[in-house]
């Protein structure tokens, strides 16, 4: 029996081995965490931006909606600064514009509106307010003296004691405006008053016919025509009462109907009474302003008459402004009571009081409207009563006999 034991081989490869294996997990370590890198890290350029801009975006939301005190700082790097936005302003509103002229794109106020009269300019220009709104307004159909010219002062006043202050109603003809951008409308006052036409009768305007708004041109015509045989306004001018407030202007010429009145062309000193009087004779006295006479004239019998009808009003709707006009053309005075005056129809009536009708005096009797210059007289009627295709007035004495028939 052997008793020498076999010896173990020495190892000869456990170093390689110890290092290979080192190598080896090096290598899967190596391995993992490039895997873990490309896991998270974009993988290329264009990824990068699309997180960075997504980074930015969801900042500057709550940059927007943070309204607490933990907003980021506003000085960190990169921090994107929000601009305001612009605020939105309401357009104003197209109106006219009483200084700047006709414009195309101003809307056309009704044809009937009401307003308030804010301010005069002279006599035949106001200022008016509608609806927080001032327009500057020119009377249809006639025309008053400019400043500098004979009697605009007097024209002015007349017009300011007429409207100022008060609330009127406008009603419109074809233009909305004048060249100007000023309003154009015929004026009423609350009871009815016609301001244009009252102007022109009373002698501080003239008729003036501007086409195409040229509806009332005939009773403009027709009233200048009464206010110069009546020698009032205007038309009594050479007076030495009404010219002595124009001390540097000759002797005012009665216009003939529907011119506008000029001033002259030369100065004068402050006129005498003397220097009133007209280079020609003096004119023949009206009507309804006889001269005094040197002795008692021989009385002649009354003779009234229906001398006209104005039957087509101007207010809308009742014509409150219609008329009829009886006049007396005989010699003496006629006492009207228990007269009365038929419109036509059974029940319109009216009955005269106790007055005296002067010779060649004229006086209206209105449909519904008050008017003391012209005596007075209406028929209270809250409608129309003078049919415009055609009717007729009688006038019965106090014995109730038809003295007058008129138709038209």
């Amino acid at each position: 029996m052997n008793t020498n034991k076999t010896q173990p081989k020495p190892r000869k490869w456990t170093l390689r081995k110890f290092i290979i294996t080192i190598a080896v997990s090096t290598l899967i370590v190596c391995s993992g965490l490039t895997a873990l890198v490309n896991t998270y890290s974009p993988t290329d350029e264009s990824e990068a931006t699309a997180v960075s801009q997504q980074e930015r975006t969801q900042a500057i939301t709550f940059v927007e909606e943070d309204t607490g005190s933990n907003k980021p700082d506003p000085t960190a790097t990169n921090w994107p600064t929000r601009t305001p936005r612009a605020t939105a302003t309401e357009k104003p509103t197209a109106t006219l514009d009483p200084t700047s002229g006709p414009t195309s794109t101003a809307t056309a106020l009704p044809d009937e509106i009401t307003a308030l009269v804010v301010g005069i300019t002279d006599g035949d220009t106001i200022d008016v307010e509608i609806e927080g709104v001032v327009y500057q307004l020119r009377y249809i159909g006639m025309d008053t003296p400019e400043r500098g010219e004979p009697f605009f002062a007097e024209s002015t006043e007349a017009n300011r004691q007429l409207v100022e202050g008060q609330t009127v109603t406008l009603i419109k003809d074809v233009s909305e405006t004048d060249r100007f951008g000023r309003l154009l409308r015929y004026v009423y006052l609350a009871d009815g008053t016609f301001v244009n036409a009252e102007l022109v009768r009373s002698g501080y305007a003239l008729a003036a016919t501007y086409p195409p708004d040229v509806a009332n041109a005939g009773l403009f015509a027709q009233l200048q025509n009464e206010a110069e045989a009546n020698t009032v306004g205007l038309w009594a001018a050479a007076a030495a009462e009404e010219v002595a407030v124009v001390p540097t202007a000759t002797t005012i010429r009665a216009a003939t109907p529907t011119t506008v009145l000029q001033p002259t062309s030369t100065v004068a000193p402050q006129p005498t009474a003397t220097q009133l009087e007209p280079p020609t004779a003096p004119p023949a006295p009206t009507p309804t302003q006889p001269p005094p006479p040197t002795e008692a004239p021989v009385a002649a019998p009354g003779n009234v008459q229906i001398s006209f009808i104005f039957y087509d009003g101007i207010v809308s709707r009742v014509e409150s402004d219609e008329y009829a006009v009886i006049t007396n053309n005989g010699g003496s005075p006629v006492n009207l009571s228990g007269w009365r005056l038929n419109a036509g129809a059974p029940g319109q009536d009216f009955s005269f009081p106790g007055f005296d009708l002067q010779p060649g005096q004229s006086c209206r009797v209105y449909t519904n409207e008050n008017h003391p210059e012209s005596c007075g007289f209406s028929f209270n009627n809250g409608q129309a009563i003078w049919n415009n295709d055609g009717d007729c007035g009688y006038l019965f004495d106090n014995n109730n006999q038809q003295v007058s028939q008129y138709c038209y």
